[in-house]
């Protein structure tokens, strides 16, 4: 009885799966045009953004702006938010994340926060490796934007790398940029419609 019925079930899937198949192998030979249209991005260019954060963050050589496809990248040296090897924010650091927030605020974007760090874990026992230590420091900050900023929680991420994202020398090198925190400003940008 039990053989039957799984056999019939079956069968019903195979049927709806062919002729779901069938419907998309005919759609595919359709020759009629694709209807629609993409509009301008009415968002702000990375480049804007970009003016918007050295007009009111100013750190000289800790802070690094990379416009990338997927928006613009903030880096900011690690060793302004946190002691190396620890997770807790550090007060002198505060202030700037107040700045930080008050820009997020105003772009209404969303923003991954990614810690990364060269810092060789020997004697910490508090963590295991360095993965593991960034993800606590680029949460911490998170938080942080989301309680003290008011910042939307839906429009913040955090995520930490260890050491697996170097700076890469091809990108304005900076020694101490492999500790560092990524502000990842989303922002896709398309710059004319399609036709």
């Amino acid at each position: 009885m039990k053989n039957k019925i799984l056999r019939s079930i079956c069968f019903i899937y195979l049927t709806v799966l062919f002729c779901t198949l069938e419907c998309f192998a005919q759609n595919l030979n359709s020759t009629q045009p694709i209807i629609g249209q993409l509009s301008q991005n009415t968002y702000p260019q990375s480049s804007e953004i970009e003016k918007l954060f050295k007009q009111n963050i100013n750190l000289g050589d800790c802070i690094i702006y990379t416009r990338v496809p997927r928006g613009l990248i903030v880096s900011i040296c690690s060793t302004l938010f946190f002691k190396e090897g620890e997770d807790k924010i550090l007060d002198s650091s505060k202030p700037l994340l107040i700045q930080i927030a008050k820009i997020l605020k105003i772009l209404d974007k969303p923003c991954i926060i990614e810690s990364n760090t060269d810092y060789i874990l020997s004697n910490n026992k508090k963590y295991r490796n360095t993965w593991e230590l960034t993800t606590v420091q680029a949460d911490n900050i998170a938080q942080y934007l989301i309680k003290t900023g008011d910042i939307n929680s839906k429009k913040i991420r955090s995520i930490g790398f260890g050491e697996l994202m170097p700076y890469n020398s091809n990108v304005s090198y900076k020694n101490t940029m492999n500790k560092r925190i990524d502000f990842v400003i989303i922002n896709y940008e398309k710059e004319n419609p399609l036709n």
